[in-house]
């Protein structure tokens, strides 16, 4: 059975848009704090907690991420004012053309669609006054309990009809300014030793499909090492590996993340080989006679935008910390 956010967009937080359409500031969905479970939950212990979040547009075959954050300084010893204290789905270039697709009072439905992994992708519709649906979506609204402009309904309405999708054939779309939004997290590994960087960053941020959707986009779908893929239909041989592995704490960042092929990808979690700080690749000296030996010394592809690039603190914890282990990349050990 399906379950539907509901939310009547409001005039600030389109931007209050002017007659000539132009806006004065950014805009987003206002989130209500009572929306339980229907999307991913923020922290009020991290200050702004933030989650990228993939969202399906009005009859779009794309898959676009978004920022969902969670402005809670009035937990952090905030003197404004009128301190924060709520939830908002950032629209971006992507999915608000020209800053003037959405309009006030326009109404949008959101479906959840689990993943095989169990992790949801939003798809969205979009009612406006006079449509068909519009004013029994209104009612809903008017009527809810959460009121403010949102609803949620947990059972299936049947005059919303929500097309069939594949979700494996979607274009992943990221816009540049949640590239920003992530790049404040990266940019703090930088500064740090990735021995301090625990899988905490980034964590709230990605899961395991947004990390390998951002890792092979930066990678246009290509082995760093190989430079080739394997394709079928939906089917690639393709995997987002961890520099400092998930099991050593490693983050789900992008710039921790390498696109490999599955036999390449599984000799790097085992440490045969590693990858240096000017991307050149080093074959551990007791791995001889192997598919690996004609890639030692060899640079990998190394993306062209700074966003994707290998973290050099990950990369020097794999050389220290997983080169030459041989053995499953959750065995801590100090390698031979």
């Amino acid at each position: 059975m399906r379950n539907y956010y509901i939310k009547k967009l409001g005039f600030q937080e389109l931007g209050s848009p002017k007659e000539d359409g132009s806006v004065s500031r950014g805009r987003y969905f206002l989130i209500s704090k009572k929306s339980e479970d229907f999307f991913p939950p923020l922290s009020q212990t991290e200050l702004n907690d933030t989650i990228i979040l993939p969202i399906i547009p009005p009859n779009s075959t794309q898959k676009i991420y978004c920022s969902y954050v969670f402005h809670n300084n009035k937990y952090h010893g905030s003197l404004a004012k009128s301190p924060r204290n709520e939830y908002r789905l950032y629209l971006n270039s992507k999915i608000d053309r020209k800053r003037a697709y959405f309009k006030p009072d326009d109404i949008v439905v959101f479906t959840k669609i689990e993943t095989e992994q169990n992790i949801a992708i939003y798809q969205m519709l979009l009612f406006r006054e006079g449509e068909t649906n519009y004013e029994t979506l209104d009612n809903i609204v008017t009527e809810s309990k959460l009121a403010g402009g949102h609803a949620l309904i947990k059972d299936e309405l049947s005059f919303i009809e929500c097309s069939t999708l594949d979700i494996e054939s979607l274009e992943t779309i990221i816009p540049d300014e949640v590239k920003k939004d992530v790049q404040k997290k990266q940019d703090e590994i930088s500064k740090g030793s990735a021995e301090d960087i625990e899988e905490t960053k980034g964590a709230n941020l990605f899961n395991s499909v947004s990390f390998r959707d951002f890792v092979l986009l930066g990678y246009h779908n290509k082995c760093a090492v190989t430079s080739e893929a394997i394709y079928y239909d939906k089917l690639i041989n393709l995997e987002a590996a961890h520099i400092k592995p998930k099991s050593h704490s490693g983050s789900f960042l992008p710039c921790n993340g390498i696109a490999m092929s599955r036999d390449i990808h599984w000799a790097f979690d085992k440490g045969m080989f590693t990858i240096n700080d000017d991307y050149r690749i080093t074959v551990h000296k007791d791995i001889k006679n192997t598919i690996l030996s004609k890639y030692d010394n060899q640079k990998i592809n190394v993306p062209k935008e700074d966003f994707f690039k290998p973290e050099k603190n990950f990369l020097k914890y794999h050389k220290e910390k997983v080169f030459g282990l041989f053995k499953h990349s959750g065995v801590l050990r100090a390698p031979k």
